[in-house]
């Protein structure tokens, strides 16, 4: 069956509850750590080398410093160098325990994170992975994604696209040894900062619910900083059409803080790129024309029609474009861009959201609005309809 607005599927008790999902998510991967320290708050870790040698619980005090040595990783406290080895964990004592990580070569900010952390050393290059309960991780991802000062009816629906996308992606880089990464190609996630009670309430509210299709899948669930008055579809930005990622107008973005950006280029540079990347005919006075004076009131999917081959989503990329949302404005020896919104368009605008909690509008009203016809499930009960 099929649904044409947001369909809640919470209803019944279950004796059936499966374990919270752990992740394990390589951290720092923009960094090439040679030198850092680890240290923790509050509850114990203990220190194992190798996968067999164990080197005690550290104290609270300690700061275990953490070096490249060639093909080894070399473990000291203070002066004194415990010893060199392929592979070190840091273990949690009490599901609370949270940990630092401070890097020196090179120097980067604290940062504190919630679970175990494993190290390993890959061509050469630190590999640090944060192994952390899903519900834990997520609280990081809304600190990283949405920022410090937002209603908890936002973070709430942070928190449930976050858990879905982590949820449908969470195998996308088993090749390196991890499941996801802290970078946008995956979720940015930092760790925990701000402790906002905020982020933490908004989490456990919403504890392990999903947003899937009608067939039970979990939804692609994109997301990217402001529409500029209109989502996109799926198709016109990735080739595959999703009844649930349809484009509509989006007046809660209208006026926020990415909602217009300008941008300046060479006239001839732009003649150029499009006659030497798509054999475009410059010197035919109607397409040049067309090429120079474009008018987007509603997102297109190409610059000059579909003849012209030339796709706005790689205009976007190769000019470092905020959006495929604009129009251009012939001006003497140079165009201008005029544009509208951040991001690919597909799915749910953050500031359009954030403006919709801020309004009154519950998370169901956000999810519902963005997404059309999903289904909002706990992640138990549909592990037991799958398995039913």
């Amino acid at each position: 069956m099929k649904f044409s607005s947001l369909f809640i599927l919470l209803f019944g008790l279950m004796s059936f509850v499966f374990a919270e999902e752990e992740l394990s998510i390589g951290i720092y991967r923009n960094i090439k750590i040679r030198k850092a320290v680890f240290s923790y708050q509050g509850f114990n870790y203990t220190l194992i080398a190798d996968d067999t040698v164990s080197l005690n619980q550290i104290s609270v005090n300690d700061k275990i410093q953490i070096e490249r040595k060639g093909d080894k990783i070399q473990i000291s406290k203070g002066e004194l160098v415990i010893g060199s080895y392929n592979k070190v964990k840091f273990y949690k004592e009490n599901n609370e325990a949270v940990f630092q990580i401070q890097t020196l070569s090179p120097s980067t900010k604290r940062r504190i994170y919630y679970g175990n952390l494993e190290i390993n050393i890959v061509n050469d290059i630190f590999t640090f992975i944060n192994y952390v309960p899903i519900e834990q991780y997520l609280i990081g991802v809304i600190e990283s994604e949405s920022g410090n000062y937002q209603s908890k009816e936002y973070y709430k629906v942070q928190a449930i696209i976050s858990r879905t996308y982590a949820l449908k992606h969470k195998n996308k880089f088993l090749h390196e040894g991890f499941m996801l990464t802290d970078l946008v190609n995956c979720q940015v996630y930092f760790g925990k900062y701000y402790q906002n009670p905020k982020m933490k309430q908004a989490v456990e509210e919403t504890k392990g619910l999903i947003l899937v299709d009608d067939e039970l899948n979990y939804i692609t669930a994109a997301f990217y900083s402001n529409s500029g008055g209109q989502t996109e579809n799926s198709e016109n930005v990735w080739n595959k059409p999703l009844p649930y990622l349809r484009s509509k107008k989006d007046p809660f973005s209208v006026g926020k803080n990415n909602y217009k950006w300008t941008k300046t280029i060479d006239k001839s540079k732009w003649l150029s790129y499009l006659k030497d990347k798509y054999d475009y005919p410059i010197y035919d006075i109607t397409e040049r024309s067309k090429a120079l004076n474009l008018n987007q009131t509603n997102r297109k999917k190409y610059l000059a029609g579909w003849e012209s081959h030339v796709l706005l989503t790689d205009v976007r990329k190769d000019w470092r474009l905020k959006s495929t949302l604009f129009s251009i404005v012939e001006k003497g020896d140079e165009i201008v861009l005029k544009g509208q919104g951040f991001g690919h368009g597909v799915g749910l605008s953050q500031e359009g959201a954030m403006n919709m909690a801020d309004l009154g509008y519950s998370y169901i009203d956000v999810l519902n609005f963005y997404y059309t016809g999903v289904i909002l499930i706990d992640t138990d009960k549909r592990n037991y309809y799958l398995l039913d």
